[in-house]
Order: C-alpha cells, then sequence, then structure tokens
C-alpha cells in the first residue's frame, strides 16, 4: 500500500472514530430532549384534565367530566383514565373500560410510581408514557364529598411512544448523514490534497531519479518549493549528481583497470618469452663454465673467478624462474593434505639458513582438518614469505610459525611472524606488488608468488607490521574446498 492510501486509510480510521463519538453524543442529547419534550407534553396534558375536572365539579357539571376527556383524545394519546385505589374504573376514553378494575400488576406499578412518569410496554406491544396523578380530597372537594377520604381517585393518562420514536428515528437519520456527509467531504479533500502535494511531487521525484540525468530535473523540482518536498527533491538532487559523478568514475576506474589487465596480460607473456630465452643460453653458459672451471687448479684464480660466475648465473635463474612462475603460474593439483606438514617441511627447509643468521625458529601446530591444496605450490607460497622474513633479521631474532583453527568462520589461520625491524606504513600495502623488495638480493617476487597460490587456493593474505617490533603475516585458508 502506497503512502497515500496509507495516509487517506489511517484518517478515514480517526476520523470516523471522532465523528462516531460526536455523532452519538449529538444523538444521545437529542433523544433526551425529544423525551423531555413528550414529557412535559403529559404533565402539561394531566395538569389540564386535573385542574377541568376540578372546574367541572366546582361548577356542578361533573356529568359533562366524560365528554370532557373525549375530546382530549388524540392520535398520540393512547388513553385516560381515572379509576379509585382499589382499582375501580371511574371514567375512561377507552370504550368498554368504565365500571371495569385496573389488573392487579398493573395497580402494583402505580402504586409504586405515583406522581411520576413511568415508561412501560403495555399488552399488544405498544411502547407508552404514562404519568399517574393522585386526585386529593382538597378542601374545596370535601364541601360535596366529604373529609373522610384523602384521595378521590387517580388520574392516568398513558402516551404513545410511536411520535417520539419516530423523532428520535428522523433525528438518528439525519445525524448519520451528517456524519457520512462530513466524513466524505473530509476524506476527499484530504485525498484530494494528498494527491496534489505529495503523490504526484513524489511521482515526479521518483521519475526524475529514474531518468538519472545527473539531478538536472531533481533540481528544476525543487526551485520555487520551500516546503519539505522541494528540500527532499533538492537533496536528491545533489545525492543524484554524487551518483553520477561516482559511476563515471567507476567507469573510468574499470576501463583502466581493464586495460592495466590486458597491459599486464601482455606483459607476462612478454616476460613469459624473454624469460624462456635467458633461460636456455643461461643453461649453456653454466654447462660450459663448468668444463672450463675443470681445467683450471685449485689454487689459481681463474677458479674463484669461475665459481663467482656460476653463482651469480645461479642467482640469475633463479630470478627467471620465479619470472616464468608469476608470469605462468602452473596449473594446481589438489589432494588432501595436513597443513601441519607443510609447515613443518617449510621450517626444515629454511632451517640452515636461519642458524647462519642467528634466527631461532619455532612451529606451534594444531590439529586442523586435512585441506584440498596443492602441497607443492602451497610449500612454495610459505616457503616465500618465510625467506621473507630471515631476510629482514640479518642480525638475528626468532621466526614463528602459528596455526590455528577458527571453528566460528570455518577457516585455518597460518601465521609467519619475525622480529625484525618492521615495514614502514606507507611501503605496507605495495608490498605484494610484483619487484617490490627492500632488499638487494632477490628478485622481488617473492610475495606476489606466495599472494597469488594462496587466493588460487580461495585463501587470503593479511600483514601487520609496527616498526621496531616485527611483522605478521597471517595465510587464511578456508576449510570447505
Amino acid at each position: 500500500m502506497g503512502l497515500h492510501k496509507k495516509l487517506i486509510v489511517s484518517f478515514a480510521a480517526a476520523a470516523i472514530v471522532v465523528i462516531g463519538l460526536f455523532s452519538w453524543q449529538n444523538f444521545s442529547l437529542s433523544k433526551e430532549q425529544i423525551t423531555g419534550a413528550r414529557r412535559a407534553k403529559i404533565e402539561l396534558l394531566t395538569e389540564i384534565i386535573n385542574n377541568g375536572l376540578k372546574s367541572l365539579m366546582l361548577e356542578g357539571r361533573g356529568s359533562e367530566f366524560q365528554k370532557f376527556l373525549d375530546n382530549l383524545i388524540a392520535e398520540d394519546i393512547a388513553a385516560i383514565r381515572i379509576f379509585t385505589e382499589d382499582g375501580r374504573i371511574l371514567n375512561s376514553t377507552i370504550p368498554g373500560e368504565i365500571g371495569q378494575r385496573i389488573p392487579y400488576k398493573d395497580m402494583s406499578v402505580y402504586r409504586a410510581h405515583q406522581n411520576l412518569t413511568i415508561y412501560y410496554q403495555s399488552a399488544d406491544g405498544k411502547k407508552i408514557f404514562s404519568t399517574i396523578v393522585l386526585i386529593r380530597n382538597d378542601r374545596i372537594c370535601q364541601r360535596c364529598h366529604g373529609g373522610i377520604e384523602q384521595i378521590r381517585g387517580i388520574l392516568d393518562v398513558e402516551y404513545s411512544s410511536h411520535e417520539s420514536e419516530t423523532e428520535t428515528a428522523g433525528s438518528a437519520a439525519r445525524i448519520a448523514w451528517a456524519a457520512l456527509l462530513t466524513l466524505f467531504c473530509l476524506i476527499g479533500s484530504l485525498g484530494l490534497l494528498s494527491l496534489y502535494l505529495i503523490k504526484r511531487p513524489l511521482a515526479e521525484i521518483a521519475g526524475a531519479i529514474e531518468k538519472d540525468d545527473g539531478g538536472d530535473q531533481l533540481r528544476r523540482l525543487s526551485e520555487g518549493r520551500n516546503d519539505e518536498i522541494g528540500k527532499i527533491a533538492e537533496k536528491m538532487a545533489v545525492t543524484m549528481a554524487d551518483i553520477h559523478r561516482n559511476r563515471e568514475e567507476i567507469d573510468r576506474y574499470h576501463a583502466d583497470r581493464d586495460l592495466h589487465v590486458e597491459n599486464m596480460a601482455s606483459l607476462g607473456e612478454l616476460a613469459a618469452a624473454v624469460a624462456h630465452d635467458i633461460k636456455n643460453p643461461l643453461a649453456g653458459i653454466s654447462g660450459a663454465l663448468q668444463v672450463l672451471a675443470e681445467d683450471f687448479p685449485e689454487e689459481s684464480p681463474r677458479k674463484e673467478i669461475t665459481r663467482e660466475i656460476l653463482e651469480e648465473i645461479g642467482r640469475l635463474d633463479s630470478s627467471v624462474k620465479d619470472l616464468l612462475l608469476f608470469a605462468r603460474p602452473p596449473d594446481m593439483h589438489l589432494i588432501p593434505v595436513d597443513i601441519n606438514a607443510i609447515i613443518e617441511k617449510v621450517r626444515d627447509r629454511v632451517a640452515a639458513r636461519a642458524a647462519t643468521l642467528k634466527v631461532g625458529l619455532d612451529l606451534v601446530p594444531a590439529a586442523v582438518p586435512a585441506l584440498m591444496v596443492d602441497p607443492e605450490q602451497l610449500e612454495r607460497a610459505f616457503l616465500n614469505i618465510a625467506l621473507h622474513s630471515l631476510e629482514a633479521m640479518p642480525y638475528g631474532g626468532q621466526l614463528r610459525f602459528v596455526l590455528r583453527d577458527s571453528p566460528e568462520t570455518g577457516d585455518i589461520e597460518i601465521t609467519v611472524s619475525d622480529t625484525g625491524p618492521g615495514i614502514p606504513e606507507e611501503k605496507l600495502k605495495d608490498i605484494f606488488k610484483p619487484f617490490f623488495s627492500s632488499k638487494h638480493s632477490g628478485s622481488g617476487l617473492g610475495l606476489a608468488i606466495a599472494r597469488n597460490i594462496v587466493e588460487g587456493h580461495r585463501g587470503r593474505i593479511e600483514v601487520e607490521s609496527a616498526l621496531g617490533k616485527g611483522t605478521r603475516y597471517t595465510v587464511i585458508l578456508p576449510e570447505t574446498r
């Protein structure tokens, strides 16, 4: 449900409650007024009858009282009767009642409501107002009737509630129609206001956003509007302009990245070709020098020079191999392997170099599940990291391997930490880039190759370093292959 409909429905619900309460209060007040008016009319008629009876009696025309009562009969008067305390009817507007007795149950009602207006339902189901007035034996009446009796009779005027109910129903209908008309007008007015002030402006804003013109249309919508819609349009225009600008920058970045990837691929192919062309002649030169070296006596200076040349050729060959490995990574052959065995083998391979540099080695294994990895490539990755850490400690230190299973993430973490001088923060972000090296020896491809191998296993390498405290490499490999 949209905001426009939600607003109308919410307002309609609130308006129904409020208008309903006021309408009910108005109806109750109107009903009380109608009932009060009918009751006052009955009491007035009762007083007229009582006074008329006394007047006729004083004038000696008591025989005309019945005719007087018959003349008072109207459509809304159900009956007028006078009866004695024992229930014998003396006068009545209903033919045939004179001389009969009031039923016992009715007499009990009359006795309980003397000089009051009561409301009851007659035997035929009609609702009746009944006013009961005691006709007392006053001094003026005692001239003829004597002073023995205190009450000469009981006057009962019954008034039909049909007219009152008709007026009440009419009042209820008028109030209901007025409430419905008011509710319809209010909801209609709110609907139109919401349509022109909320729904259409928001639809225009949504259309402007879909148009994606950098916020130009949104700026036009915000012109001349100082309300909340105008402010929203203005803010959205700024946001859309930023999004448009950022999208252009992202597109340029992707284009530059694609170009960079293409260039790197071309350079990789070129480097692989050059390395391959260099590798074969190096092998020939190395073989020829070894043959020549055999003809030189051990004490000959040429023997030492030949040995130095062979060492440099070996270093150059190692760099060419690294370049070929980085440019053309070999296919991985995954098998289930205990990662502890790989780290132990790496430790053993660097043990001699660590002893030369007076670096202590420490390994903390862990009970971890076997991983589907290429053991040869993963060993090369950890070996490159370990050698890089050893080169950072030329005057001794500590190299530590720690394995840890992380059940909450489902990963296995292998940390390789050293106690070297650390890496400056401005260089830390470039440490895995090709040919980045802070050493005078090596190809500068060791960490780059290590990262490629780890990422090829769907893992990642994180590095932390603090100057004067050392560097820690964390290799994270997922358990689920």
